[in-house]
């Protein structure tokens, strides 16, 4: 009993901090969105309107200071930011899309449907993510397109398997053999019954793999196979500035932060969803 107690009072200490921080993560990421969405016009410079004043260091006129074309880095930040959540919500909405119907396919039908969509599905798990992603880039073309696409076949696998792993535990449950009882069709149960339930693990997914697409569309703009001029990218501007870091370090530090604010708050969110949503801990 003593332990017991122990670890409550231990997990109520904890509780408001990880409270605090999920809620500073939150309006971090609504910023974010925000600025993504009024980036247009928001008082700033052109993300392409070079000055006179290149590799400046932050001040007043440059919040964030400038690159070696004396382009703001903050107004490069905020489009690169933009950038990064567009390209990262079609990936997620894309690898949904395609993951989610397999893996209820597989996991209600069973049998050479669930043999054919796993073969596939391991075919794509044999590679690494990073690996795949910029071999279907390199196949498709550069772009926010091409890394948008490729950024939604690397996450099907992950999605697909959840939804399959979610629909094997659900498809034993009583109220699915009842349902077959009186005849219902397997398109039916799948809509009406099964996926309400599965939805939840995949929501989380969802949004763990966004912090995943982040991150991976910066390593395609590094790699020079994501975002292309003239749109700003986190990833590119990393690129760009790794020949300037004793000069200016300011130039990685400012994207490089970015970075990894946005995937540390997207993974918090996504912990807390899942706390919330996933029944299956």
């Amino acid at each position: 009993m003593a332990e017991a107690t122990n670890a409550d009072d231990y997990a109520t200490e904890i509780r408001p901090k990880a409270d605090w921080l999920l809620r500073l993560a939150c309006m971090f990421l609504l910023v974010c969105f925000l600025l993504a969405v009024f980036a247009h016009i928001l008082p700033l410079y052109g993300y392409s309107t070079m000055g006179p004043a290149r590799l400046a260091a932050p001040s007043s006129a440059h919040l964030f200071g400038t690159d070696q074309f004396g382009r703001d880095i903050l107004a490069r930040v905020v489009f690169g930011i933009r950038t990064s959540l567009w390209v990262a919500a079609i990936g997620v909405a894309t690898s949904t899309a395609i993951g989610m119907p397999m893996g209820l396919m597989a996991g209600l039908l069973g049998g050479a449907t669930e043999a054919v969509f796993m073969r596939i599905l391991d075919a794509l798990l044999a590679f690494p993510a990073l690996l795949l992603a910029i071999g279907i880039s390199a196949v498709l073309g550069s772009g926010a397109t091409s890394a948008a696409l490729a950024l939604g076949i690397v996450g099907v696998p992950q999605m697909a398997r959840i939804v399959r792993g979610a629909v094997l535990a659900e498809k034993s449950n009583q109220y699915v053999d009842a349902a077959r009882a009186i005849g219902v069709s397997n398109g039916m149960i799948m809509l009406r019954h099964i996926l309400p339930n599965v939805a939840a693990p995949a929501i989380v997914q969802a949004a763990l793999y966004f912090s995943v697409a982040i991150l991976t569309e910066a390593s395609l703009s590094f790699l020079g196979l994501g975002v292309q001029v003239p749109l700003p990218s986190l990833g590119s501007m990393l690129y760009e500035a790794r020949q300037f870091m004793s000069l200016a370090p300011w130039y990685a530090i400012v994207p490089g932060t970015a970075i990894t604010l946005l995937v540390l708050a997207m993974n918090m969110l996504a912990d807390a969803l899942r706390d919330r949503l996933d029944p299956i801990q």
